[in-house]
């Protein structure tokens, strides 16, 4: 959906802030409107706005509107010419999340802090949206991108062959031609328990660890595909540089690792389905939660 607009979840909090200048620039970048949506519990019949109990004085008196306008002027702001709209919804935030990602070109959302209930309920919103949106998600550190991020920081995308590493290896190549960044594909093999796991045969759609053995075809199989897709999109030979690299590791720490020299980090959700937690796998669920970089996660068609 070229023509669709990346929306950015907005709550007045900081973490959402930061979220909002994020999407605001990776808009300009794609070419994209910027739709600022401020969803409040369908309960809440107050007219003021006060998100997650915070006092936003006058502003929040006035009522939910002047919250998410004044969101939407912030992010003109920062990124000047931007094509802004706004909404605010009533109903179930995670619900509400999920339905605008129907028509989302990608949807934008901040990272939790650690600790308070809010930051816990407001992180199981983060997770079941990230686990059941119909299109990628972006989850934004509290923080925003480090200082010192390098100019030509990559794209990073982990792959491990299974069906939703696909998915997640075609967004982070549509990313580095559209961004016109470098990518980078890593694959992560661990020794010992998981060579027998994984004779066991795993079935296309599950996660599964990579071993030593898969290593070497699982990235040239994903330098073949990036390839592909890259002419698809129109791009020149070299036109992106696209490098692989194998670790051998607990998948989590290389991943955490490449986060903090990366412009963005890509995932498959791993989903095999059942409870939320699950539709995430334990390597992204934790990973958009603690990640240095924002993290892209990429569903796999149904």
């Amino acid at each position: 959906m070229v023509d669709a607009p990346v929306v950015v979840g907005y709550d007045a909090s900081e973490p959402a802030s930061a979220a909002l200048v994020w999407a605001a620039r990776e808009a300009r970048a794609l070419g994209a409107t910027l739709r600022v949506v401020y969803v409040r519990d369908a309960h809440d019949l107050d007219v003021a706005a006060h998100p997650h109990g915070a006092d936003l004085g006058e502003r929040g008196d006035a009522g939910a509107w002047p919250v998410v306008e004044e969101a939407a002027a912030l992010a003109r702001d920062t990124v000047p010419g931007l094509s802004t709209e706004t909404t605010v919804e009533y109903a179930s935030p995670a619900g509400a999340l999920v339905a605008e990602s129907g028509g989302a070109r990608a949807l934008v959302l901040g990272a939790t802090r650690h600790g308070g209930l809010y930051e816990a309920m407001r992180g199981t919103v983060v997770l079941q949206v990230t686990a059941h949106a119909h299109c990628p998600v972006i989850v934004v550190p509290a923080a925003g991108p480090p200082p010192s991020l390098a100019p030509d920081a990559p794209v990073v995308v982990g792959y491990d062959g299974s069906q939703s590493a696909r998915a997640a290896l075609d967004t982070a190549t549509r990313s580095a031609w559209w961004l016109g960044r470098p990518m980078r594909v890593v694959v992560v093999w661990r020794p010992g328990v998981t060579e027998w796991v994984v004779s066991r045969g795993p079935t296309e759609h599950e996660a599964h660890d990579v071993t030593e053995a898969d290593a070497g075809p699982v990235l040239e199989g994903a330098m073949v595909r990036v390839e592909e897709l890259l002419r698809e999109l129109g791009a020149s030979e070299g036109a992106v540089e696209v490098t692989g690299t194998v670790h051998e590791g607990q998948v989590v720490r290389v991943l955490h690792h490449e986060a903090e020299t990366a412009e963005r980090l890509v995932l498959g959700t791993r989903g095999r389905g059942g409870f939320t937690s699950l539709l995430l796998g334990s390597a992204t669920h934790t990973l958009v939660r603690t990640a240095a970089c924002p993290v892209v996660v990429a569903r796999a068609p149904a």
